[in-house]
């Protein structure tokens, strides 16, 4: 009796249970593959993702460094952004150093790099055409003159900086256009040493300011 059950059992899978049987193997192989891709996906993302902001936040840092140590601040625009001209002594008439920005370059302090470890980090693993691309989206800088500040010469020591930092990814086989994604980057900063020398100043009477 036992060897009739065995022989029972043993006898072989039909064709739509095989079929079956397959179907759902490949439904499994398909969602694990589409899960792993996606996962992957998303830990390169957030790898050039660490780096954007890494630079964010250490270019923005060294700019009110330089910002608290310059004794006259000029400000315009270049290349569609605001640049900065800080000068070491008040009555300098070059800027000691000039702080621009490149869309592709990134901050650029008197044309060129503050320092290597401020390199824009739009190349590397996980980016370039077709992947990810790395930009700056836009670098405001202006006086902050809002009321309550007291003197113009008090107000004209404020700055409120913005950088916006944008990722723009294109990975995904569905998805007709780039996904972008901004980091923006803000600080307000009093600039001291500009504040007292030109009080000192107005106070020698050379430019007062009313």
């Amino acid at each position: 009796m036992i060897v009739k059950f065995l022989r029972r059992t043993s006898a072989g899978m039909t064709l739509l249970e095989l079929s079956a049987g397959i179907v759902v193997m490949s439904i499994i192989a398909i969602g694990m593959t589409t899960g792993a891709q996606a996962v992957m996906l998303h830990y390169q993302s957030d790898t050039v993702r660490q780096d954007l902001r890494q630079y964010g936040n250490n270019v923005m840092r060294e700019i009110v460094r330089e910002l608290n140590l310059a004794q006259k601040v000029e400000l315009d625009s270049f290349n569609g952004f605001s640049r900065l001209k800080l000068y070491r002594y008040f009555i300098d008439v070059s800027p000691e150093l000039t702080i621009a920005c490149d869309d592709k370059a990134g901050i650029q302090f008197n044309s060129d790099l503050p320092a290597e470890v401020f390199e824009f980090p739009s190349k590397g693993v996980f980016r370039g055409p077709n992947r990810r691309v790395l930009y700056v989206d836009d670098f405001v800088v202006e006086y902050d003159m809002q009321s309550g500040l007291g003197s113009s010469t008090f107000k004209n020591s404020y700055l409120d900086l913005t950088l916006v930092l944008a990722m723009e990814t294109d990975v995904m086989d569905d998805v007709s256009l780039p996904i972008k994604e901004q980091h923006i980057y803000h600080r307000s900063v009093f600039m001291g040493t500009s504040y007292i020398q030109t009080k000192v100043t107005n106070a020698m009477g050379v430019n007062p300011d009313a």
